[in-house]
C-alpha cells in the first residue's frame, strides 16, 4: 500500500496539482482474489465502428454513429484491440456502453469488489474547435440507478478526476474534485476497491490515490452491482457541439476480493530541527513495510538507510528518518506487503 508525501517544493508533475506537504493514501489490491466477475482485453471483439455493442453482453445507447468502436493496433500493437468512445459525432448528448455484471454482494456473502482498467484520453483537435467533453466510469445497480462514478473531465473548466456518489438528480448527490489530473495521450491504469457492506470505496490512478474510504452511494439506492458503464457526455449539451476527443479502454477486470488489508494510518510527519524528515505510522502484524522515495513521481528508489521494516508481532508504531534529503524536493511512499 503506497502512501505518498512530498518534502520541500512540489516539482512540476502532470499527475499531482501543487499543494504543500502532499499526503495521499492508496489501497492494496494484492490480496487474495475470490471470484473473477468479468475480464476483457477486447482482443476477441470484432473491429470497426459500432463493434463494441452487442459482443460479450455489452450494450451501447448509440449503435450507428461510430461513437463507440473497436480499433485494432491503435497503440502500435502494444495492446491488440482497444475499445474507443468518442471522436465521431454522437446521436445523443450522453453515450453509454454498459456491461451487465449482476452481482449481489449480500446474497454472495462477499461485499468486496475490485476493479481495474487501462484507459487513455486523446484530446480534441481544431476540427471541432477544441471543444472538450467528460467521460465516466459508472457503477449501476440492477434497477438502472447510478450508484457512483468517476468523472474523467477533459474540459477546460473541470479538467481532472472527480467522483460522484449517485445521480445528479437525486437527493444527497455530491460530486467531489480529487485534485488530481490525468495526462492526455498517455495510457494510465485506474484501479479501485468497493465495499458494498460499508458503502465505501477507494480508487487510485497509476498508484497515486484519487480518494480513500469515500462514501460509495449517497442517494439511498439499493447496493447491488448491476452493471458497469463507460460513458461520454457532451459538455456543451448538444451532439452538434461535440468534441472529437475520445477515451480508449483496455484490460477491464472486475473481481471479488477476500481479506482486505488494513489501511496504513500515519501517526505523524515532521521535519526535525536538523532538517531530517521523520514519518511515523501504525504497522499491523502480518505485513512488511518499506519506504521508497522519488524526485519526480515516476522513478522510485528503495536504497534509503533503515527504510525496510519486518512485520511486527502486534500493532505498533514504526518510525522512519530520512537524513539524506536536507531540503531537497522529494516524494515518499510507504509500501505495505503481506509477510510470507
Amino acid at each position: 500500500m503506497p502512501l505518498f508525501l512530498e518534502a520541500g517544493t512540489v516539482p512540476p508533475t502532470p499527475m499531482a496539482r501543487p499543494v504543500s506537504h502532499l499526503l495521499l493514501l492508496a489501497l492494496l489490491l494484492g490480496t487474495v482474489r475470490a471470484e473473477l466477475l468479468y475480464f476483457t482485453d477486447f482482443d476477441e471483439f470484432p473491429t470497426g465502428d459500432n463493434a463494441w455493442h452487442n459482443f460479450e453482453g455489452w450494450q451501447a445507447s448509440d449503435r450507428s454513429s461510430g461513437a463507440q468502436a473497436i480499433v485494432p493496433d491503435l497503440l502500435k500493437g502494444a495492446l491488440g484491440n482497444t475499445a474507443t468512445l468518442g471522436f465521431n459525432r454522437p446521436n445523443r448528448s450522453l453515450t453509454t456502453v454498459a456491461k451487465t455484471v449482476n452481482y449481489d454482494p449480500a446474497a454472495s456473502g462477499n461485499p468486496l469488489v475490485s476493479f481495474a482498467l487501462l484507459f487513455g484520453i486523446e484530446d480534441s483537435t481544431d476540427f471541432t474547435n477544441y471543444r472538450r467533453d467528460d467521460f465516466f466510469v459508472t457503477f449501476y445497480n440492477n434497477l438502472g440507478a447510478p450508484l457512483a462514478s468517476i468523472r474523467i473531465s477533459n474540459t477546460d473548466t473541470d479538467y481532472g478526476f472527480w467522483y460522484r456518489n449517485g445521480s445528479p438528480q437525486s437527493q444527497g448527490y455530491e460530486e467531489i474534485d480529487t485534485g488530481l489530473d490525468f495526462v492526455q495521450g498517455e495510457l494510465q491504469e485506474l484501479t479501485g476497491f468497493i465495499d458494498f457492506e460499508s458503502n465505501r470505496w477507494s480508487a487510485e490512478i497509476d498508484g497515486l490515490p484519487l480518494f480513500t474510504e469515500a462514501v460509495f452511494n449517497g442517494t439511498n439506492r439499493p447496493l447491488y452491482f448491476g452493471f458497469i458503464a463507460i460513458e461520454w457526455q457532451i459538455a456543451q449539451g448538444s451532439p452538434r457541439d461535440f468534441g472529437d476527443n475520445f477515451l480508449l479502454l483496455s484490460d477491464l477486470r472486475l473481481e471479488t476480493v477476500e481479506d482486505p488489508p488494513p489501511p496504513v494510518r500515519i501517526s505523524s510527519i515532521r521535519q526535525s530541527a536538523d532538517g531530517n524528515i521523520q514519518i511515523a505510522w501504525q504497522a499491523a502484524p502480518g505485513y512488511n513495510y518499506a519506504v521508497e522515495y522519488s524526485d519526480n513521481l515516476v522513478s522510485w528508489q528503495d536504497d534509503l538507510s533503515g527504510s525496510t521494516f519486518s512485520a511486527p508481532q502486534q500493532s505498533q508504531t514504526f518510525l522512519f528518518t530520512d537524513a539524506s534529503s536536507q531540503g531537497e524536493s522529494r516524494f515518499y511512499r510507504i509500501i505495505q506487503t503481506i509477510a510470507e
